[in-house]
Formats: C-alpha cells, sequence, structure tokens
C-alpha cells in the first residue's frame, strides 16, 4: 500500500448498530446484494427471472419456481434472524484476535452450538472469497505442520513424517521481497500431484516459484507451467526468500493457538480460511464486513451436523 493514502475508518460498533437496527435493514440489505449476483434457477438452471419485491423473491421465468431470499447462501435455513447473522459477521472480522464461538454466544444471545454453527459458516465463506484469486508474479512455497487434536493419537514426531495436519502454504511478493497475499490449505500429503493442484487452483499460470528443495518441486508438470526455483539459505536467515512465509506461518499459529483452544484436526482449513482472509484483506478493513457478506451470498449452505461442535 503507498504511503500517504488515508484509508476510511472501520464502522464502529454505534454506526453498525444504526445502520442494521432492524431484521427488516438486514432483509432489504441482503435482498441488494443478492440482485447484484445471478441468480440461478436450482430446478431448470435458468438464469432468466424477476424479482418479486413485496416478497423479497425471485421468481424463474421459464418454470415459475421461486428461490427465497436465503436460499443458496450460507444463511439458507437458518432458525436465527438475520440480525444477528450481519453482527456475528461484523465482531467476526472487527475482533482483532478473532471470536470463538462461547464468546459470540455471549455477544448475540445463542446456544453455544449455534455460535459454533454460525461461526462455521461464515469462515467457509472466507474461504469462498480467498478461493476467488490467484496468486501470482513471485510466489514462495513451503509446507507447514499444524497440530489438530483428533480421537486417535497425539502427534509427537516432527518433520515430513509427523502425523500432524499438512498444509501448504504460498505467498506472493512484491518487487521488494514483501509478503502481499497468502493462501493455505490442508493436505493429505505433500507428494508432486498435490503440489500441482494446488498450484493450478492458485497460482497464475507463468508466475515465478520459490521453494526449498524438497523433491515434489522438481515436478516436471509443475515447471512446465512455472518457473520453478530452489531457495536452499537457512529459514532463520535474513537472506531467505522464505522467510516472510516462515514468518507467516508463525503468525497463523499464533493466531489460531490464542483465540481457539483445542481445535480439532478436521476444521482447522476453517481457521486458516479467517487467518488469509484478514491478512489478505488487511489494507482495506473498512470493506472486510461487506465482503464477508458478498461473499456469504456466494456460499451455500454447510448443513447444521457438518461437524460436531466442542462442549
Amino acid at each position: 500500500m503507498q504511503k500517504g493514502i488515508k484509508v476510511p475508518k472501520v464502522m464502529s460498533l454505534i454506526e453498525f448498530c444504526d445502520k442494521y437496527n432492524t431484521e427488516s435493514a438486514c432483509r432489504l440489505d441482503l435482498w441488494e446484494r443478492r440482485l447484484r449476483l445471478e441468480i440461478e434457477c436450482p430446478y431448470c438452471h435458468s438464469i432468466t427471472g424477476y424479482k418479486l419485491e413485496r416478497t423479497l423473491k425471485w421468481q424463474c421465468t421459464k418454470c415459475k419456481h421461486q428461490v427465497s431470499l436465503t436460499a443458496g447462501t450460507v444463511f439458507d435455513n437458518t432458525k436465527i434472524g438475520l440480525r444477528k447473522w450481519y453482527f456475528a459477521a461484523f465482531l467476526l472480522v472487527t475482533s482483532k484476535g478473532g471470536i470463538s464461538a462461547k464468546e459470540l454466544q455471549s455477544q448475540i444471545g445463542v446456544t453455544y452450538k449455534t455460535a459454533w454453527y454460525v461461526n462455521r459458516r461464515l469462515r467457509e465463506a472466507m474461504g469462498t472469497a480467498n478461493n476467488k484469486y490467484r496468486l501470482d508474479g513471485i510466489v514462495t512455497m513451503d509446507e507447514a505442520y499444524f497440530t489438530g487434536r483428533n480421537s486417535t493419537d497425539t502427534p509427537k514426531k516432527r518433520g515430513r513424517g509427523t502425523n500432524k495436519s499438512k498444509v501448504i502454504v504460498a505467498v506472493s511478493l512484491t518487487e521488494d521481497g514483501k509478503p502481499r497475499y497468502v493462501h493455505m490449505e490442508v493436505v493429505e500429503n505433500f507428494r508432486a500431484v498435490t503440489i500441482e493442484k494446488f498450484a493450478n487452483n492458485h497460482i497464475e499460470k507463468g508466475s515465478k516459484i520459490i521453494a526449498d528443495g524438497f523433491r515434489s518441486y522438481k515436478s516436471q508438470t509443475l515447471k512446465k507451467s512455472y518457473l520453478v526455483d530452489f531457495d536452499v539459505t537457512p529459514a532463520d536467515s535474513p537472506d531467505s526468500q522464505l522467510r516472510w512465509l516462515h514468518t507467516l506461518v508463525s503468525n497463523a499459529k499464533a493466531f489460531i493457538l490464542g483465540t481457539f483452544h483445542g481445535l480439532k484436526a478436521q476444521d482447522l482449513q476453517l481457521y486458516l480460511n479467517e487467518f488469509c482472509y484478514r491478512f489478505n484483506r488487511r489494507y482495506i478493513p473498512h470493506l472486510m464486513f461487506d465482503k464477508l457478506i458478498d461473499s456469504a451470498v456466494r456460499t451455500p449452505s454447510l448443513g447444521y451436523y457438518c461437524s460436531e461442535p466442542e462442549e
């Protein structure tokens, strides 16, 4: 971000409560957001339809099926009001260290299970927002290991043979070597085919990838689409091109462990979604809430029992 440019201030809690002071205000806001996007009929897949202003529904011209305000979004089949969803989203992006389900339960006045469920859905929407963009230019890549509690064992080994959660991390850099954007994804292994799939999904073709000397990055398939270079400088050296990547991994671990204790391994990706969402929008904090709600409109519901919450 260029020096001297003023960033608009983040909406205060009072301003937020004034703007979204009723359920009706939230419903109208969501309706306007839905109309800005292309609505597709879930039955005939037609995108031609018209809006029913009185009921805030969209009706398909072809089959006459009506799509409700929240259908096909994160808010689908919700049992709580949109005002509580909006407040939860606001707290999620404005709380410096994130917000736990226990804290959210207290703030919006719902059960723990509902608060956990709302948090989970919103973090899934953050993942949708992150996946809209690809890293480009100079991109550093490496593997990382995160500790996540599971029901069968406790991680003991270190290094690539560990049973900790495996995460591929990629960070795009500016010309002077500063971090621009980051993407983190939980994977089953670090084989070449997994590295290639990650790169194809999240890095623009033709970008320069800088990695350590791990054999999976020496894949000929990867080299066909990217300029691959290797940096074997020690990670703690100021000359290492991977130093910012390792710093962000450490920050992600501190962010997750500092707020969310006893994290399940299968939920790790959702918390990485939040970390990346926050970091990638660090220069536009005033837009974080709006972008999250827009992404929630594009993200289908996970269903209630997508995973068991912590008690």
